[in-house]
């Protein structure tokens, strides 16, 4: 009988699997691209509303930022079945994905408090969620009020979080650690870009990989800005270039050091690729620009 009843329970849990298997391929079983490396299948939120973007994990769906029918984005939570719901988290929130770890919901807003340069920038505010809606909210106090801190993304067992900042003049990706207080210090420099290109959307793949997306390019100078020292001589202080669509790149962590981006061609396009987030080791879900003229969230398969 115990014999039986173990049987039993393995058949169970592989019928389990199977069903959720099915599941899965049964939302996304609309191809609309493949090749050597990718396949690119519709979602649910791809098949009924536009302007869908920064797409992130939770309770078996995604929270996205979305400008369907309005001007202004506001956050919603789809289960990838059936019309999505608000997501309520109130007027601080201002742009951009959100980064979750159980309850704990990261986002970011406007400063109230001006700079010292009698200005507000962009912060990183911290919430709890409580059936969809975000109470409890304060800014970290590890940002500072003279800088802006967009995007954040937090790793999977929540110890470690990245941002995008500009506080050393230039954007880059700061990647913060929480104390045994469950507080937030500086970490390490991941990644710092040229001035003139964006950083969007950072996600952990794992601890030691991040991807984001990037205008990054080495167009031609468009415009030349000059300055004088003091001995009267002409210094370049600025140059302009040509901009690109954005892509996706991944930075890796060898040896203790962060390495340069590699942009990722089997996730891109001449269209703006603006996130990918991994449900496992080769699917997640893709932003892209490319298939009907406006930001859409796809779910994507890698064949290696």
């Amino acid at each position: 009988m115990k014999n039986k009843r173990i049987k039993n329970s393995i058949l169970f849990a592989i019928v389990v699997v199977v069903l959720n298997v099915f599941e899965i391929k049964a939302q996304f079983n609309n191809l609309i691209f493949e090749n050597d490396d990718i396949r690119i299948h519709e979602t649910y939120l791809t098949l009924n509303s536009t302007g869908n973007i920064f797409p992130t994990i939770y309770n078996k769906g995604l929270i996205y930022a979305s400008n369907h029918n309005r001007n202004n984005y506001k956050l919603f939570y789809s289960n990838l079945k059936s019309e999505s719901q608000k997501f309520k988290i109130g007027s601080k929130y201002n742009l951009g994905a959100v980064a979750i770890f159980n309850n704990e919901i990261y986002f970011t807003g406007v400063t109230k408090k001006l700079s010292t340069f009698g200005t507000n920038n962009f912060t990183i505010y911290k919430g709890k969620i409580r059936d969809f809606k975000v109470k409890e909210i304060v800014q970290l106090p590890i940002c500072n009020l003279d800088f802006s801190y967009t995007y954040p993304t937090i790793s999977k067992d929540g110890s470690k979080m990245t941002v995008v900042t500009n506080e050393k003049g230039r954007l880059h990706l700061l990647e913060l650690k929480r104390t045994k207080n469950n507080e937030w210090e500086k970490g390490d420099v991941v990644y710092i870009s040229h001035p003139e290109f964006e950083i969007i959307n950072p996600t952990y793949y794992n601890e030691t990989t991040i991807y984001f997306a990037s205008n990054i390019y080495d167009g031609k100078v468009t415009r030349v800005a000059y300055d004088t020292n003091e001995n009267g001589e002409f210094l370049i202080s600025e140059v302009e270039r040509e901009q690109g669509s954005f892509n996706i790149y991944k930075i890796e962590k060898n040896n203790g050091i962060w390495g340069i981006p590699i942009k990722l061609d089997f996730f891109n396009s001449d269209f703006d690729e603006l996130g990918v987030i991994f449900i496992n080791g080769n699917s997640g879900y893709l932003t892209s620009f490319r298939y009907s003229n406006t930001d859409n969230i796809y779910y994507f398969e890698l064949k290696n």
